[in-house]
């Protein structure tokens, strides 16, 4: 059960500790990523994983998100990777971890 105000700190990929979310709210949004990523055929990019999971929405929220998707890459739940023929992109992909978690 999660208490009301109860917050969790973020990771970052890079070792470092990241922001202070509510838990609740890190709970909803990071389910919401990686149903997202697990039911996607192919990888996407963060633009439009946003779409998917804040339709029409954006502002706090996105950045919200992006403390959230930079959490779950250091946990090991989502991996990001640029393909060879697009230097300039960043693909999202749900990890066999990230799969499993959402399966429970």
């Amino acid at each position: 059960m999660i208490r009301v105000g109860e917050t969790i700190q973020t990771l970052r990929p890079d070792g470092r500790k990241g922001v202070t979310l509510l838990k609740s709210a890190y709970e909803r949004l990071s389910v919401q990523i990686l149903e997202v990523l697990y039911g996607a055929e192919e990888a996407m990019t963060f633009h439009a994983l946003l779409e998917h999971v804040l339709p029409g929405g954006g502002g706090d929220a996105a950045w919200e998100v992006l403390q959230i998707k930079l959490d779950l890459e250091a946990r090991g739940f989502i991996k990001v990777y640029t393909p060879l023929y697009e230097k300039r992109a960043f693909y999202l992909k749900i990890t066999a971890k990230g799969s499993r978690k959402i399966r429970e």
